[in-house]
Order: C-alpha cells, then sequence, then structure tokens
C-alpha cells in the first residue's frame, strides 16, 4: 500500500506539469512559500496557487476554512484547490478535479468568449 506521503508528491507532480508550474519545498509548509503547487504571476496572465489533497476513500471533505486558508496563501495567483481520488492502491489511474472561485470561473469564461 502506497503511502500518504507518495500520494501526495504523485498528486502533485501532475499539478506541476498540468499548470506548468513549480512544486513548493515541504507541500508548501514554509511561510514563504506555501501551498503546494504555483505558477508565476510574474510570467503568466493566469496564474494559480493550488492546494492538493489526494485520497484512496470514495470522499474528500472541503470546508470554508480550508478556502479562505487558500485564498491568504494564494498571494498574487488565484487560490485553487486540487482534488484527487486514486482508484487503486498503486495509485494508478485518478479521478481529479479543480476547485476555483466563481468569480474566477467567470473571468476565465469571458476571456473564451472574447
Amino acid at each position: 500500500m502506497k503511502t500518504t506521503r507518495q500520494m501526495s508528491d504523485a498528486h502533485e507532480i501532475f499539478l506541476a506539469d498540468l499548470i506548468d508550474g513549480r512544486r513548493t519545498p515541504g507541500s508548501g509548509n514554509g511561510f514563504a512559500n506555501q501551498m503546494d503547487v504555483r505558477n508565476d504571476a510574474r510570467r503568466q496572465p493566469w496564474s494559480f496557487a493550488v492546494d492538493g489533497k489526494s485520497t484512496l476513500s470514495r470522499s474528500i471533505g472541503v470546508s470554508l476554512t480550508m478556502w479562505e486558508k487558500a485564498e491568504e496563501q494564494a498571494h498574487l495567483e488565484r487560490p485553487a484547490l486540487a482534488l484527487r481520488w486514486y482508484h487503486n492502491q498503486r495509485l494508478r489511474g485518478s479521478t481529479d478535479l479543480v476547485v476555483i472561485s466563481a468569480q474566477t470561473f467567470a473571468q476565465m469564461l469571458g476571456e473564451l468568449r472574447a
């Protein structure tokens, strides 16, 4: 059975590739560089700071407190929560969702329509 650290590492690698960003050292546990993955607001018009949550079980709890913490720690980037459900204990296959604010979603749609 894979460890929680192995699940988190695999998820963070996926997220860094997904947003063309970088993993933060120590999964973002340092004050100056929080969140798990981020890309640079100075180089990309749509930059995100992502906090990843992964599990082998059938549910992941998301709370308003979790979202508020992501908003606070995102700094110049837009906050996002990335949720991953692994399909098996070998961590092969997953279902992935990303939670963003309705305002960010509307801004993205607006730019796509322009």
